[in-house]
């Protein structure tokens, strides 16, 4: 069973949202303009992920304005970027925290970073996963995306978003995968429509809190994909370079978000940085049964099988 949604309100509009552990810290995690806070659920690797950092923390989740479960906007006129800032004040204040650490992924960094600058009163840690400041190149940042491949890549996302196909840019490590494929492209069609998508994208790409980073006070952890494509290390390394004291951790891999490819990895850099603990990796366990015929197995003996009903491994 997954936490009960509940909504915070900021003028008219409700904000779903979902808390689960108890901590402290309290820490908000969310997905940006890709998430959903109960189709999640849904998918064992996400519920995992999250009910883990529940383990060590007060989680805290929401779906911003215009995605998810929370309420629409008009997608022929967006708010500033800076108001996303505005759904996690509102939550935070629905739930009582005043101070909090964030965990964000995919297009929430430039939200995170205006948050944590604006507000370090609020702010207790910071970890930004394969984030950047902006995306599109200029001439002060060589390292951002030109604006035909811009183009080419919501051209891209436009004709894939809802299918299985979309899996292949996503979480390319589970392509094999055909029940997740069937459910990632429900997931993205729950979560915003194609149009909407296309205009939370635009909007991304409008998005630039270079300013903001001299000013992050909070204690900060970058985690970057080493092979990340969409979002490429280099943007991870300028953050780190550039948010006073900050630290990058480069994990293995290409997925945007931290929930499938050695998920493991992120889970024990983001405990450790904000408990001071970093526990060691458990074994998968595993019911199996072995049965032996009495020609085949082994003597008992030094170094002979166990013979029994089930083996726990």
């Amino acid at each position: 069973m997954h936490p009960e949604t509940k909504y915070a309100r900021l003028g008219r509009d409700r904000i779903a949202y979902q808390v689960l552990g108890e901590g402290p810290p309290d820490l908000v995690m969310t997905t940006g303009s890709f998430g959903h806070v109960d189709m999640a659920w849904e998918d064992p690797g996400i519920a995992l992920f999250l009910r883990t950092l529940a383990s060590f923390s007060r989680l805290i989740m929401f779906d911003r304005r215009g995605t998810g479960a929370s309420d629409p906007l008009s997608i022929d006129s967006l708010p500033p970027w800076e108001s996303y800032a505005q759904d996690l004040a509102a939550v935070l204040d629905e739930v009582g925290s005043r101070q909090a650490a964030l965990l964000v992924q995919v297009d929430a960094g430039p939200m995170a970073m205006f948050f944590a600058g604006t507000q370090p009163e609020r702010t207790g840690a910071l970890i930004l996963a394969n984030a950047t400041a902006r995306y599109l190149a200029a001439d002060d940042y060589p390292i951002g995306v030109p604006a035909e491949v811009a183009e080419a890549v919501l051209a891209q996302i436009d004709q894939l978003w809802g299918t299985e196909a979309m899996v292949t840019l996503q979480a390319p490590s589970r392509a094999d995968d055909a029940r997740f494929r069937r459910w990632l492209a429900r997931f993205q069609r729950t979560t915003a429509s194609p149009r909407a998508v296309q205009a939370f994208l635009r909007a991304s790409f409008e998005m630039d809190a270079s300013s903001i980073l001299p000013l992050i006070q909070a204690p900060t952890l970058v985690l970057h994909r080493r092979d990340c494509q969409l979002v490429p290390v280099a943007h991870g390394r300028d953050l780190a370079e550039r948010i006073p004291g900050a630290r990058l951790v480069e994990l293995p891999g290409t997925e945007l978000t931290l929930f499938w490819e050695t998920p493991e990895l992120a889970l024990d850099h983001v405990e450790q940085f904000l408990t001071g603990v970093r526990r060691a990796a458990q074994p998968t366990r595993v019911l199996a049964t072995v049965l032996f015929t009495t020609s085949s197995a082994p003597r008992s003996g030094p170094g002979s099988w166990a013979i029994g009903a089930g083996v726990s491994c």
